[in-house]
């Protein structure tokens, strides 16, 4: 844990000094974007992409492995590889290309739109960013693109937003959800409604158990092929996961942004964005409560949202320094709170300790990292199993 712990020492020291200046927030925004671009055997899913990546083409020769890879991606994804393996691109620059494209996008998408960066870079730190940019390449490097998409409908270029928007989707299948949100153009509704959704949607997660297996069974027995239906198979097969104090809380914050939103007569782009935002992670996280892989993904475009908006309600206050340093202050507990949360969970053995590419420059491949995904996965499957029976 000390390290991630160092990373958010250093992005609040950059907060308390950020004055509208660039450098503290492009110094954060290296510093995460190094974390994630050089970690070495660190966080999920990488396995199974270093596996893909080895048995991958490059992008003018013929795919020898096409019978024996185990493991389909979408094209957009599988492009990325195969121009990496074309050029001799070992795996750790997979990692580090898509590392740092992230960041990049992540701060100009920031820095569009809200008055300060770290506030909210704090925040994602806390909240999104092992899920994010740690555990699941694919979805981060889409999610990425929907930001693209975001800033172009906010500036009026809509061929551009649909073809960014396109490249999301080529690059997971899941930023299908994100497609309307990108051209969304009206307030959200209010957050009594949502509060009415959420206590009916817990209710039927309560009583209908995996409400996303009933649904993706019924999908799949339209949709019989490709990569989209393999992943339904997939998550449809998972055994969903029980209601937590955490979700409520996580669900009554969301309510509370819509609330305030509302409140405040709040009515751009990115308002509304964000408010609906807010909208589809509630949905998704009571009527499929038991399914946190779902709102887990939508969390890397809500909570950025969000922050970045209550910045924008709050700009005038801003100017106050006392003002910033308690907001700054308050969410950083909030997100430590967060982040130590996460760390603190069985799951984290991927995680902690953190583990660098550049310490095997000096003395070659090091570290535990292979041996600690195998102990996750191997814990997981015998739950999976056990809850199956």
């Amino acid at each position: 844990m000390f390290w991630y712990l160092v990373v958010f020492a250093c992005l609040l020291a950059l907060a308390l000094v950020e004055r509208g200046q660039k450098w503290p927030g492009i110094t954060a925004a290296v510093i995460l974007g190094a974390m994630c671009a050089l970690r070495y055997e660190t966080g999920f899913d990488w396995v199974e992409y270093e596996l893909h990546y080895a048995l991958a083409p490059g992008l003018f020769t013929p795919d020898l492995y096409a019978g024996v890879n185990p493991i389909s991606y979408e094209p957009g994804f599988e492009l990325v590889n195969r121009a990496l393996r074309s050029i001799g691109a070992g795996f750790a620059w997979l990692v580090f290309v898509i590392g740092v494209f992230n960041l990049v996008v992540l701060y100009a998408f920031i820095r569009r739109f809200s008055p300060l960066i770290l506030p909210v870079l704090i925040w994602y730190y806390g909240f999104v960013f092992l899920t994010g940019q740690m555990a699941t390449m694919r979805q981060s490097l889409s999610v990425s693109f929907i930001y693209l998409a975001m800033m172009a409908r906010n500036d009026g270029r809509i061929v551009r937003a649909v073809v960014w928007s396109v490249v999301a989707v080529s690059m997971h299948s899941f930023a299908i959800i994100f497609l309307p949100l990108v051209f969304v153009s009206w307030r959200p509704w209010r957050a009594s409604i949502l509060f009415g959704v959420a206590v009916l949607g817990f209710a039927a997660s309560t009583i209908g158990g995996n409400l996303f297996a009933a649904v993706a069974n019924a999908v799949l027995q339209v949709v019989d092929a490709g990569v989209v239906a393999e992943r339904l198979e997939i998550y449809s097969s998972l055994v969903g996961a029980a209601i937590s104090p955490v979700s409520i809380i996580l669900v009554a914050m969301h309510i509370a942004f819509v609330a305030i939103l509302r409140r405040r007569g709040v009515d751009d782009y990115i308002a509304n964005v964000a408010g609906w935002s807010a909208w589809l992670i509630v949905i998704l996280h009571t009527w499929f409560a038991s399914f946190p892989i779902l709102w887990n993904r939508v969390m890397l475009v809500t909570f950025p949202l969000e922050a970045i908006v209550l910045l924008r309600i709050y700009h005038a206050q801003l100017a106050d320094w006392f003002f910033r340093a308690r907001l700054i202050i308050a969410s950083s507990g909030v997100a430590l709170v967060a982040l130590v949360y996460a760390l603190a969970n069985e799951q984290s053995l991927v995680y902690e300790p953190y583990e660098n590419v550049a310490v095997t420059w000096v003395r070659g491949p090091y570290g535990t990292g292979r041996l600690r995904y195998q102990i996750i996965r191997a814990e997981n499957n015998s739950l999976l199993a056990e809850q199956k029976r």
